[in-house]
């Protein structure tokens, strides 16, 4: 058994408690999370992998886990280089319970052997609207760290925007302090509504977080040892290892670009979303104009010109080889926020892009989450389905690509984003908005008789729950599993039978957690996931089967799935579409072409029984 500690902290009375952790159940912070969370619901947890304390590049991930007010199941998500200075406080993990009386500044430290848990005042509402010229989240996490650094030997700021109070899908933003300042690369804890949690639930804005601890713990920091594991593998030492398979994140020289937004915008081609995803319903030769003359030729050249040619690379705070941060000044460049929040909401232009990306960012919102919602919104007063001047909205987007202004009109998307951001959190009338995208059809749908819901892209779970779906066109992404929004599910573009795409959803769960249950960073993941569990068991001299043990615990989560069948046509669609394509280009799939003939013949029971057999071969592998 590993030897870790927690801290159990009552925000209503102000008391904690550090307990040893002595539980075999428990190999990491997934497991944590998930046995405090079926003990009580509420509980809000984050901690780190139990080599936090290491050499080992990308093991310093910080992890959190709550039942997601926007999901309503068990959730998962985590911030980059995030336990550096967690590590810092001598635990691994804590684990908050009950709420505040008023919004607190929630203060965690360790000094000279001693933790500490201390609650302060804060009036948020007013600091979000400005600190030094920053608003939002970015202006609560200035505050903090002003305020409190001094009582801290080193330290970093968990902080909320708006978002957090006024909605479900608030996020918690998290930047590295470097040379005694507050850097730009931004990190979060973003999908699952996790600020909204912390605020509603617990009434703290923000968290502070540090200490003076220092690990002696001398197998974790030995680089022979490791080397050794890594030559024993890979015939590589650890460093050039990790380098070779972490490329694509930093600087692929074959491609001449690095970076999620760099490698994926390169390769989508004909497979990307724009303007709420009606680009499904474009013809190919369409679709492969718009990359060709939209992206390439203006917003991916801009972006390697600016921000790969002046390589303008951070990292996420802990010493690691791979500097996946893409920066172009303030602004971070990251694929699937600069996605959702890019063509999919009708912009193509960097400097609109970055506009609407840190207004959404400053707001403490989710970047995906609320991306997909300002494009539903934009489609669905483009159409006339709802009146803008019902919601206080003054124009409708510019989503002809036949007439399309690169930088005005994509320029006047970004601002009709940023309107439709601040209806959502400072206009009444956008109160049917703050609960989720699904929430939201259906009221919408009611009160104006409409189909709103069919131009909606989400993911269902429970009686309300919602998951706006990574951006990425594939049939896993819409899978019926248990946790949704991330990478929980089969990502690949190849086709699959349904039931047997449903098995290797299950499969890439496991594997997902392995990586997360040790605070590992998933962009290392080529390597960690073969070897991780024989560095654990070779450096701590335990037993674990990996394998095992993550299937167990997914089992555990998955018992309270509950799948709903996918409610918006356009749902349908992508996957009809998705289908059409692999038979273009794979004419003689006979398993493809019955699957093209029965969505032509039925979309919604074609639908309905591949949903299902995806959802069998999911239970069958989970058994």
């Amino acid at each position: 058994m590993i030897d870790q500690k927690a801290v159990f902290i009552d925000a209503g009375t102000g008391n904690f408690k550090i307990e040893s952790v002595a539980d075999e159940r428990i190999l990491g912070p997934i497991d944590f999370g998930y046995y405090a969370t079926q003990k009580e619901r509420d509980s809000f947890c984050f901690g780190s992998g139990v080599l936090a304390g290491s050499i080992i590049p990308g093991a310093k991930r910080l992890m959190f886990f709550t039942y997601s007010p926007l999901w309503e199941n068990f959730y998962v998500s985590s911030i980059g280089g995030g336990s550096q200075v967690f590590h810092k406080t001598g635990l691994n993990y804590v684990c908050i319970r009950n709420s505040c009386k008023s919004l607190k500044v929630m203060k965690l430290n360790r000094k000279d052997g001693q933790v500490m848990v201390s609650f302060d005042d804060v009036d948020a509402e007013k600091i979000w609207q400005g600190c030094e010229g920053m608003v939002g989240a970015y202006a609560l996490q200035k505050y903090c760290f002003d305020k409190y650094k001094d009582e801290f030997a080193e330290c970093r700021i968990l902080a909320t925007g708006p978002a957090a109070l006024k909605t479900n899908i608030g996020a918690i933003l998290s930047a590295p302090i470097m040379s005694g300042k507050l850097t730009a690369v931004d990190g979060w804890a973003g999908r699952g509504g996790f600020g909204s949690k912390l605020v509603q639930c617990h009434k703290i804005a923000a968290i502070i977080y540090g200490g003076d601890f220092v690990d002696t713990d001398v197998k974790t920091h030995d680089s022979k040892e490791i080397n050794r594991l890594f030559m024993d593998k890979y015939h590589k030492l650890m460093i050039p290892e990790d380098i070779e398979v972490t490329r694509k994140y930093s600087y692929d020289p074959n491609l001449h670009t690095g970076g999620t937004f760099g490698v994926n915008y390169l390769k989508l081609g004909t497979w990307m979303f724009c303007f709420n995803y009606n680009s499904i319903y474009f013809t190919n030769d369409k679709r492969k104009w718009i990359h060709e003359k939209f992206i390439l030729d203006h917003y991916h050249k801009q972006f390697d010109e600016e921000t790969i040619g002046k390589k303008q690379f951070r990292n996420c705070g802990e010493a690691c080889p791979v500097v996946c941060k893409k920066m172009n000044n303030e602004f971070k460049k990251d694929y699937e926020p600069y996605e959702s929040l890019g063509p999919n909401c009708g912009i193509f232009d960097q400097r609109a892009a970055e506009k609407l990306n840190h207004h959404a960012d400053a707001m403490g919102f989710d970047g995906i989450q609320i991306g997909s919602v300002v494009s539903w919104i934009m489609d669905i007063i483009g159409k006339g389905m709802i009146r803008k001047e019902d919601f206080g909205i003054a124009s409708v987007p510019k989503w002809d690509p036949d007439n399309f202004d690169l930088v005005n009109d994509s320029m006047h998307n970004a601002d009709l984003g940023i309107d439709i951001i601040n209806m959502i959190l400072f206009n009444e009338k956008g109160n049917v908005f703050r609960n989720g995208i699904r929430r939201a059809a259906k009221e919408l749908d009611s009160r104006f008789k409409t189909k709103t819901i069919d131009q909606a892209v989400f993911i269902s779970h429970g009686k309300e729950g919602c998951m706006i779906p990574n951006q990425y066109w594939v049939p896993g992404m819409f899978a019926p599993m248990v946790i949704m929004g991330k990478y929980f599910s089969y990502y690949g573009a190849e086709f699959f039978p349904p039931d047997e795409l449903g098995r290797r959803n299950v499969e890439r769960m496991i594997k997902e957690l392995t990586t997360d249950n040790t605070g590992m960073c998933r962009f290392h993941r080529v390597w960690s996931e073969e070897l991780m569990e024989t560095i654990v068991n070779d450096l701590f001299k335990t037993n674990y089967d990996f394998s095992e043990h993550h299937k167990k615990l997914a089992q555990l989560i998955n018992l309270n799935n509950k799948p709903v069948f996918w409610e918006s046509e356009k749902v349908m669609d992508i996957i009809r579409v998705y289908l059409e394509k692999i038979l273009a280009g794979e004419p003689g799939n006979a398993a493809v072409n019955e699957w093209v003939e029965k969505f032509k013949k039925d979309k919604c029971a074609a639908s309905l029984e591949y949903w299902n057999l995806m959802r069998d071969g999911m239970n069958e592998a989970m058994r």
